[in-house]
C-alpha cells in the first residue's frame, strides 16, 4: 500500500511537553493553543480526504518534504524562484516527530513501524505555499 499526501499547512515542530500535577500525579500535555495541534489536524484530514480506509500494518517507509514560509529577506529579484534549503529552526527531526505523531493510530498503528524515514525542509518557492509532501509506503 502506498499513500501520497500534499498538506497545505505551515509545518510545525513538536514542542516540549508541559507538565502539571493532577491529584498528586504528573500530567504531560501540549497546550490547546499550540500551533502544532492545527498542523496535526490538517495532516489527519488530508489522510481521510485521500481515501484512507485502513491502518497500515508492518514496516513503513516515510519520505517527506517540508516547505516553510519564505521570509521577505529571500524575496528579492536576485533570490532563486524555486525552493531554498531551510537550515535554521525548526529542526527536521522535530517536524518529523509531529508528523509521525499526528498519523499514528490512523495511517499506521504506532510510529515505531516507521523503520526508514527521510525528511528535508525548504523555504517555499516565491509563489509557493507552505506545505508538507508525504509519501508513505507499507512494505
Amino acid at each position: 500500500m502506498r499513500l501520497t499526501l500534499t498538506v497545505y499547512a505551515v509545518p510545525v515542530a513538536q514542542p516540549r511537553q508541559q507538565e502539571t500535577i493532577v491529584n498528586g500525579h504528573v500530567h504531560n500535555y501540549t497546550p490547546a493553543d499550540n500551533p502544532v495541534n492545527s498542523y496535526k489536524a490538517s495532516l489527519r484530514k488530508a489522510a481521510i480526504d485521500a481515501g484512507l480506509t485502513s491502518v497500515m500494518d508492518g514496516p513503513i517507509v516515510l519520505q517527506w518534504r517540508a516547505y516553510l514560509p519564505r521570509p521577505k529577506r529571500l524575496m528579492h529579484a536576485k533570490d532563486p524562484d524555486g525552493p531554498i534549503p531551510h537550515v535554521v529552526k525548526p529542526d527536521t527531526d522535530n517536524i518529523m516527530k509531529a508528523t509521525k505523531d499526528a498519523l499514528s493510530k490512523m495511517v499506521w498503528r504506532d510510529d515505531c513501524q516507521v523503520f526508514d524515514e527521510h525528511g528535508i525542509k525548504f523555504y517555499a518557492e516565491k509563489v509557493g505555499l507552505p506545505r508538507v509532501e508525504l509519501v508513505i509506503e507499507q512494505l
